[in-house]
């Protein structure tokens, strides 16, 4: 091995902490190529990728099929977000997203009750998605910034806890690109008590905290540690939230090294 080699060896091993936290990929519509390439560089460090919204349905069918064959090839599950669970459910076509899904070999499914579907709704969708041997994904929250800032903390428990009673594989808590404002980055909110509640209903590794920016990426790293679950990472960012958990960042090594060193 080169010194160089022995170098990168070393600090990946003896000073970066190893983690078991999972990146939750948002794919935002990548071009085919640009995808595969992701793949061959960081699958890896992938737990599962959503392929966002409904921005697959605009490309040809052959590249959805390309897509689905090169997270196969990786051995990193495909998940269908909850946009288009709600659309389709509302249209009256729920069973025939289920079959779509089936029919292509996806595995997963993200139910939510964000913009459309009344959240009392969510334990039947999510029974039927069960029986149909999905891993569910279920996100709590609203998109409506104002309408999520309404729930109370015993609120946003409580349809957390109602989730995972129903059969919920994963909890995921709303922060749609912004994070600000949302989750536990609510500004002048006590999101500490919301954190401890959240823990306090369901275990750290059924939750992903949707956590689009660096600022929020440090946050959780900082306050939960390396092995917090984290969504809408965009692909570009694999990198860099890597580093964050392993204490390999400015932001976070005086934590992980605290908490987690070697």
């Amino acid at each position: 091995m080169s010194e160089r080699g022995s170098f990168q060896k070393r600090l990946i091993e003896e000073v970066g902490y190893e983690h078991s936290g999972g990146n939750f990929i948002l794919d935002k519509g990548a071009p085919v190529g640009l995808y595969k390439d992701y793949f061959e560089s960081l699958s890896n460090y992938m737990r599962l990728v959503k392929l966002g919204w409904t921005t697959w349905s605009l490309f040809r069918d052959k590249e959805l099929s390309q897509k689905i064959e090169i997270a196969e090839r990786h051995k990193v599950p495909l998940c269908l977000g909850g946009t288009l669970f709600e659309i389709s459910y509302v249209k009256g076509m729920y069973e025939d997203l289920l079959e779509f899904i089936k029919d292509r070999g996806i595995h997963s499914i993200e139910i939510a009750s964000g913009f459309a579907v009344d959240v009392e709704e969510l334990p039947s969708a999510i029974n039927v998605a069960k029986r149909q041997g999905l891993l569910v994904m279920v996100e709590v929250g609203y998109k409506n910034q104002q309408r999520d800032d309404a729930l109370s903390i015993d609120q946003r428990v409580m349809h957390i806890r109602n989730a995972k009673d129903a059969g919920a594989d994963f909890v995921v808590l709303e922060a749609r690109e912004i994070g600000t404002g949302y989750s536990v980055f609510k500004p002048n909110s006590d999101n500490q008590a919301l954190l401890d509640e959240i823990l306090a209903a369901i275990p750290l590794e059924q939750v992903v905290f949707e956590a689009p920016t660096r600022d929020t990426q440090i946050k959780l790293v900082n306050t939960l540690g390396p092995n917090v679950n984290m969504g809408n990472i965009p692909f570009d960012e694999i990198p860099r939230v890597e580093t964050i958990r392993r204490g390999l960042h400015a932001d976070t090594f005086a934590s992980v090294t605290k908490n987690h060193g070697k």
